[in-house]
């Protein structure tokens, strides 16, 4: 809360600069306090006059930089108000990772043939290669723009180059060693060039690191984190079948792409079809992603329904089976929801990559139902016990219900975490996403099988007793 109080003072302070300062030179340098981020959010802020007033106090490479802080969908809005001579100028310096994410928001086909004309015909292509790639994998996130200099070259030759491309590249923490075909053949880092720098005269290739970590375009994301995440990388070189290198995938992109699947994780363990929310969110969209999902788990719950009207001659012989029958399906709801999110980690982290860690994860997991089930059982039988003496029932009979109650938890928790855990990996071998395995449909599908478990048991001792 307190951030976002912040955020919100830095953007009216920078309206109330806009309309009230006259003198632009004035302006640009008030404008230097504020950061790239509170400027982008003012910019969505402010009418057509102060935005035009805005474009032409800001120098170009910080007007990228502001729109590169956009999301894309709110950069193709403004873009789409703004004069084409600035778009063209914003466009040229923009990185191409951010150009693809902007372009790609497109969903005009006229449109984003239009806005591609605007970019030179070098770019233009690249950006056009990108937007080929499916999402999720390396290509549809990687940049173009790096630094890499030939193993031949000197150390002198190669901080020269550094220093000349450093105002034209984004990220320069790690520069590519290639042969004269551009094939990726070491690294090092900025820091190893700059130390190499006593003398000048030591050839690259007898300096670089010829342990390299690398990806392919068409290698998923999620792959590309994981090395990220293990080598502790800035950045990661994306390469051809041939090692030629051709990008690099860049943090702040693994940042963003981990963001969106987060969300979109969330989105599905919630049972909704989009969980984005913004300003323009009206009550028909709400409904329209909500109310086909509550559709569907209507007619999956009438399946629960008609089993308990399949036992409704249990219910009246035994009254006290109701009493607890929620109990049991809400714990074991909770238990494969757990197992669910569990998973839906491990598959985000490719922890389940090989048939040896999918069985480990399921006998930890039928393990983790037998305890949990166990000690909830015994709490839950001695309650059943004190329950049934309150109503004044035999102790004989009492016994016999509480054993029917606390074994029916242990077998529906066990059986609950299994599911939580299994209906992810059945979907995942359908090559669908696990995360649409939601918690809604591993929790009714928990109520289905607990219901027969606690109604098999309880006629049992139904018959037991008659």
């Amino acid at each position: 809360m307190e951030d976002f109080e912040k955020e919100l003072q830095a953007e009216n302070a920078i309206i109330l600069l806009l309309k009230e300062e006259e003198n632009l030179d004035v302006l640009k340098e008030k404008l230097d306090d504020y950061h790239d981020y509170e400027i982008a959010k003012t910019l969505l802020m402010l009418d057509g006059n102060l935005r035009k007033k805005l474009f032409n106090i800001l120098p170009i490479r910080k007007l990228t930089e502001v729109f590169e802080k956009l999301d894309p969908e709110d950069a193709f809005s403004i873009l789409q108000e703004t004069s084409l001579s600035v778009i063209v100028r914003i466009f040229r310096e923009m990185e191409t990772d951010d150009l693809v994410d902007i372009i790609s928001a497109i969903d005009d086909k006229d449109d984003r043939i239009t806005y591609l004309s605007l970019i030179d015909v070098n770019k233009r292509l690249t950006i056009k290669s990108l937007l080929d790639f499916e999402q999720g994998l390396v290509g549809s996130i990687m940049n173009n723009d790096f630094i890499a200099i030939n193993k031949s070259f000197t150390v002198k030759k190669a901080i020269k180059t550094v220093v000349n491309l450093a105002p034209e590249i984004e990220f320069i923490h790690n520069i590519y060693i290639t042969d004269e075909a551009g094939v990726l053949e070491g690294a090092m880092s900025l820091k190893e060039l700059i130390s190499a720098g006593y003398d000048q005269s030591q050839i690259i290739e007898d300096l670089m690191s010829t342990n390299l970590k690398f990806v392919t375009p068409s290698t998923p994301v999620e792959e590309a984190i994981e090395i990220m995440r293990n080598y502790d990388f800035l950045l990661l070189p994306v390469v051809e079948k041939n090692q030629k290198l051709i990008g690099i995938v860049s943090f702040d992109d693994i940042l963003e792409t981990l963001s969106e699947e987060s969300a979109e994780d969330y989105s599905s363990l919630a049972g909704l079809s989009d969980v984005d929310v913004d300003e323009k969110e009206t009550v028909f969209s709400t409904i329209k992603k909500r109310l086909p999902w509550l559709i569907i788990l209507l007619f999956i719950n009438l399946i629960t329904s008609i089993i308990i009207t399949g036992y409704e001659e249990q219910l009246q012989l035994l009254p006290t089976l109701a009493v607890f029958m929620p109990l049991i399906l809400n714990m074991a709801g909770n238990s494969g929801t757990q197992s669910l999110g569990i998973i839906i980690r491990l598959f985000a982290t490719n922890q389940l990559n090989h048939k040896k860690s999918i069985f480990r994860h399921l006998l930890i997991e039928f393990l983790t139902g037998l305890v949990n089930g166990f000690v909830i059982a015994i709490g839950l039988f001695l309650m059943v016990i004190i329950f049934n003496l309150i109503r004044g029932q035999d102790l004989a009979t009492g016994l016999n219900f509480a054993f029917v109650v606390a074994l029916s938890i242990n077998i529906a928790l066990i059986v609950a975490t299994l599911a939580g855990a299994i209906v992810p990996l059945l979907i995942n071998t359908l090559k669908i996403d696990p995360a649409v395995a939601s918690g809604p449909f591993i929790t009714t599908i928990n109520d289905i099988l607990s219901l027969l478990i606690y109604f098999g048991l309880a006629s049992l001792l139904i018959t037991s007793l008659v």
